[in-house]
């Protein structure tokens, strides 16, 4: 039985609603990590919907000019499974992990209104809290 972490060891727990998925949209333009609302820590427990939902977005990713979207999943921080759903744009010089590695320097693209738009779109269509 997966022991239960504190909603501010997990920052997916702290996203409560009705919603069957949550999303924490990160600084980099397009960038978010994606898992199930209650904590799931066995990949034969994840439910059918998240592989959709990452899916989807990865797929508006690319309706949007990114070339190349990496699907990663870790749990290093939390036990909480989660995808993280990395755009590499047209612009970006690094390639593979180096480029996912740099997800948290604030030099970034930023999210463009656009995309912005798309993800609350997204977010709707598949049930998923955006925090």
């Amino acid at each position: 039985m997966p022991t239960q972490p504190s909603s501010s060891s997990n920052p997916f727990l702290a996203l409560q609603g009705d919603q069957p998925l949550v999303a924490v949209q990160g600084a980099r333009n397009g960038y978010i990590m994606l898992a199930p609302a209650a904590e799931i820590c066995q990949y034969a427990d994840l439910p059918p919907a998240i592989w959709q939902a990452a899916q989807a977005w990865a797929s508006e990713l690319e309706r949007q000019g990114s070339p190349r979207t990496y699907t990663i999943i870790l749990s290093e921080v939390t036990r909480h499974l989660h995808i993280h759903l990395f755009p590499r744009w047209p612009e970006d010089t690094l390639r593979g992990t180096a480029l996912f590695d740099t997800r948290d320097v604030q030099a970034q693209p930023a999210w463009t209104p656009a995309l912005t738009q798309a993800l609350s779109s997204w977010a709707a269509q598949y049930g998923v809290r955006l925090g």
